[in-house]
């Protein structure tokens, strides 16, 4: 190996021992809601505002998002954000963004679940952070409608 090639890779080296990893877990991201704003035929747009948690002890800066949304294991949403906020050390902020959802995506949850008892949802995506690196998320869950509604949605 030539002295030019070791020198790089020293160097390259050198530059990743001094990034240290500045968030050791990942960000917490969790939909509050999502409130139509257009429906066209092809699409529906929605105003959505996700909680970021940052469960670090150093605080967050983040310049924009991108983020899915799954349920029952199929793409339902799509959606960013360009907002601009500061996610303190340990705690939580409140990020608005739109999502866009395909009327075909659309068609497929309603056929999917015809009787509403229960959804899986999951909600992944990426914080972009205003140093130029970035911190992944991904949430999965349950949302029983028949438990959230006090046993109104059940069936016997």
């Amino acid at each position: 190996m030539s002295m030019k090639w070791l020198t790089a890779l020293a160097v390259v080296l050198g530059l990743a021992a001094c990034t240290p990893s500045e968030f050791a877990e990942p960000p917490e991201v969790v939909l509050l809601s999502m409130v139509p704003m257009d429906v066209s035929l092809m699409e529906q747009r929605f105003a959505v505002t996700l909680r970021v948690r940052n469960p670090n002890n150093t605080a967050m800066s983040v310049d924009g998002m991108r983020f899915a949304i799954d349920v029952n294991g199929k793409t339902f949403a799509k959606g960013t954000s360009d907002k601009a906020v500061t996610v303190p050390r340990l705690g939580e902020t409140e990020v608005a963004g739109v999502a866009h959802v395909a009327t075909t995506d659309l068609v497929r949850q309603m056929v999917g679940v015809p009787d509403a008892q229960g959804v899986e949802y999951r909600l992944s995506g990426a914080l972009f952070l205003a140093h130029g690196g970035r911190a992944s998320f991904d949430q999965s869950g349950d949302f029983d409608f028949a438990s959230a509604l006090g046993g109104a949605g059940k069936r016997n």
